[in-house]
């Protein structure tokens, strides 16, 4: 009768597979061989097949959970497998052939199993092979005394080469594990990764917003519904992001992301990011909108196809933000931009602070920041249209 290959996919689980492959014991293994299942050197063959072809299977699992990694599972804020499993049990699964033959070597290398009174409960593979956790014979001769030398040498170092990158596979799942522990540790880890999650999604998704929010389309959904809970909770957005990191699949989170744009749109007309940058100053964030969405006819262009850090410095000042401050600025001017159709490369946050030290110390003269800003509020008067039935008089030509 069989024993029993089951294995929960937990992290002890797999910690206890890498215990039991990362080791190296001559004697577990000479007393598995001669446990009575080998009886011909053609048997011994035959395992060397399985035991190479096993190893070819699992060095393509290593291969592809490496790729995994640099196409960027840690970077990704939801996954198409979070929602399923949990991120042990899909690494398992990612090296599936991995652990069904490496528990079949190890139940190859178990004693003959025979009934007690005749009880059949099977017996755990992992906790009963010779080359896992079960007792073994202290072997008094080794590989040298063996009958069929060349062929046992050659089993015995190809068993060895397999448990390598069982190893190996075992690590890169429980490091990826490890880490994405740590995220959800460090909540503004995890609040970094949504935010730059999240403005991809924005980004990819602008036009399908923009509709939703013109058809006035109902977007409450269950998982904004819990995160208001947790926010009356007092809970804060890292502290969110920190639960949900890895908990959802892909169409989850950007159902999320785009319902709670939409609705934060049709609340006041203004976005969330606009919201943290200018309050509830809604005029002056419809003035820069239109001032960005038309800020080629500013002569933006630096060098190398750059808008150039003096000029963003200028425009910062304009913008007359009102909180968060210049980085969180030159990430939504930045988003704004491409969204809209921008082709220049806007400089870094460096070369911004630099402009902005620039104007400090009067490096750019004070005419030269007054025709910037006669210039941009012209093109804004140019492109903004004024009606009477606004509440604060004007209202935007080309809205969001």
């Amino acid at each position: 009768m069989p024993y029993d290959r089951h294995i929960d996919k937990t992290e002890e689980a797999l910690q206890d597979l890498r215990d039991v492959y990362g080791r190296s014991n001559v004697h577990r293994f000479m007393d598995g061989l001669f446990s009575g299942k080998f009886n011909t050197e053609e048997d011994v063959i035959k395992f060397t097949n399985y035991i190479r072809e096993s190893d070819g299977r699992t060095q393509l699992e290593l291969s592809r959970l490496k790729k995994l990694l640099a196409e960027g599972f840690l970077e990704q804020f939801a996954t198409n497998f979070n929602k399923r499993y949990s991120t042990c049990h899909m690494l398992m699964n990612r090296m599936r052939s991995g652990i069904s033959r490496g528990l079949r070597m190890l139940e190859t290398l178990c004693s003959k199993k025979r009934s007690r009174n005749g009880c059949r409960k099977k017996r755990n593979v992992v906790e009963n092979s010779k080359m896992g956790k079960g007792a073994y014979n202290l072997m008094l001769w080794g590989l040298e005394q063996c009958n069929c030398l060349d062929s046992v040498s050659t089993l015995y170092h190809e068993i060895r080469a397999y448990e390598g990158h069982l190893t190996d596979c075992i690590d890169l799942c429980l490091d990826v594990i490890n880490q994405v522990a740590y995220i959800r540790n460090h909540p503004e880890i995890a609040y970094e990764k949504h935010q730059k999650n999240r403005r991809q999604v924005l980004e990819n998704n602008r036009s399908v917003i923009k509709r939703f929010i013109e058809m006035n389309a109902e977007m409450e959904n269950e998982l904004m519904e819990k995160v208001k809970v947790w926010k009356q909770e007092k809970k804060s957005m890292e502290e969110i992001s920190a639960m949900l990191y890895h908990a959802l699949d892909v169409n989850e989170y950007n159902d999320w992301i785009i319902s709670e744009e939409v609705m934060a749109a049709r609340r006041d007309g203004l976005t969330n990011p606009e919201c943290a940058l200018w309050g509830d100053d809604k005029q002056q964030v419809m003035r820069c909108r239109v001032a960005y969405m038309h800020i080629g006819e500013l002569n933006p262009e630096g060098q190398d196809g750059r808008i150039g850090g003096k000029f963003l410095a200028m425009l910062y000042k304009w913008s007359k933000v009102k909180a968060r401050g210049l980085d969180h600025w030159l990430i939504y001017f930045t988003d704004f931009y491409k969204t809209s159709g921008g082709t220049l490369k806007p400089v870094k946050l460096g070369a911004v602070k630099r402009g902005i030290k620039q104007m400090t110390f009067g490096e750019i003269d004070a005419d030269t920041i007054k025709r910037f800003n006669k210039k941009a509020d012209e093109l804004v008067d140019n492109y903004m249209i004024r009606t009477s039935d606004d509440e604060k008089g004007i209202k935007e030509a080309a809205n969001f």
